[in-house]
């Protein structure tokens, strides 16, 4: 009976875990992963456990389990992609490389290995990733606590990392268009869409951007 209701408690601190991860909520959900693992040393309550100390930007401690999950499952593609990223940010160039390298081994054809391979053997560019992630991590905090004001400067900082960055251009616009800047929102969802035609949520953004402007305003816009 004991160990039901123990089993049933894991569950549940997993269940509340992810959901308050999926929300941003990082300590939140670090609290009900760190419960669940003292109940479960399970490999998915490590790796949650990982994921939420990447959130908090403690890529260094994340390492540590991440490692765990690794030494028994070396042929784990997310949680190689985990470590990857935890390896890159903490500026660890080789050991992020080598794990990039077996990664694209085993998946040749994956134009995303490929592109982080090449990344992360340019001086330049890996430094530029790794300061563009942390704007682009610090703004996610400061969209969770509904500072729009700074979380947009914090992606701005980001976009003159990488200027080209989808997922960064789509979240200005998104904060422009919460705040009603919506011509300078319009701006950032056209690049976006420009670059990733198919994506179905900058899709959404840029036609609710062009709904929100007036036909003469944006007639102005279509020109320029």
């Amino acid at each position: 009976m004991k160990s039901i209701i123990l089993n049933l408690k894991e569950k549940r601190y997993k269940k509340k875990g992810q959901f308050l991860l999926s929300k941003g909520k990082t300590r939140k959900a670090f609290h009900y992963f760190q419960n669940a693992l003292i109940l479960n040393d399970s490999t998915e309550n490590i790796f949650n456990l990982a994921l939420s100390l990447m959130s908090l930007f403690k890529y260094k401690e994340a390492e540590v389990y991440l490692l765990k999950v690794y030494e028994k499952f070396p042929e784990n593609e997310i949680n190689c992609l985990a470590l990857a990223e935890c390896l890159l940010m903490q500026k660890k160039w080789k050991e992020a490389e080598k794990i990039y390298q077996t990664l694209l081994e085993k998946n040749s054809d994956s134009t995303t290995y490929k592109k982080y391979h090449m990344l992360i053997q340019d001086v330049t560019l890996r430094e530029k990733h790794v300061l563009a992630k942390e704007s682009f991590n610090r703004a996610f905090n400061e969209i969770n606590n509904k500072n729009l004001d700074q979380a947009l400067v914090s992606l701005k900082k980001a976009e003159q990392f990488i200027p080209d960055d989808v997922n960064i251009l789509n979240n200005i616009g998104s904060i422009l268009l919460k705040t009603k800047k919506y011509l300078e929102a319009y701006k950032y969802f056209e690049k976006a869409i420009t670059l990733a035609p198919q994506n179905k949520k900058i899709q959404k953004n840029f036609y609710l951007v062009k709904r929100k402007i007036s036909q003469k305003h944006l007639n102005k816009l279509i020109k320029k």
